[in-house]
């Protein structure tokens, strides 16, 4: 049986730029930016929305090297900080976390351009439990 190839941080300049991010069901709007950190080895995202009730947030995304995908780690405005687990394959982005407090799963689809990401967020109510549907998003290149 022939193993996936590791992931390489190029896979992750299909992110790198500028995005407008919209929340459809709460009629907001944000931005979400994706830079390599200077001199390379991580991947910086950095998201504000319109709206003071949701947090602004910094993530440094990186390749955990053993077992084919990468970590995000992310940090908000409310003083919240989580480690998710996170792969980017065949226009597919996920990102998990079974943390102590709840689950989360976000899954975006990248359109056949990769100017649109087409994402579906889900939580569950305690760690181990099932998920169920939270909101969806819509990231939109703009550079």
């Amino acid at each position: 049986m022939a193993r996936e190839p590791e992931p390489t941080l190029e896979q992750l300049n299909v992110l790198v730029g500028a995005w407008k991010t919209t929340i459809p069901s709460a009629e907001t709007q944000g931005r979400t930016t994706f830079e390599w950190l200077e001199g390379g080895g991580f991947l910086i995202q950095r998201s504000t929305v319109e709206r003071p009730e949701y947090p602004n947030a910094v993530s440094v995304i990186g390749a955990t090297g053993s077992d084919r995908a990468f970590q995000q780690h992310y940090f908000d405005s409310r003083g919240v900080a989580r480690i998710y687990d996170m792969t980017l394959r065949d226009g597919i982005w996920t990102l998990y976390r079974d943390g102590p407090d709840w689950p989360q799963r976000f899954v975006g689809r990248f359109s056949e351009d990769g100017n649109t990401i087409t994402a579906r967020l889900e939580r569950g109510t305690y760690p181990g439990g099932p998920l169920e549907h939270d909101f969806d998003m819509v990231y939109s290149r703009i550079l």
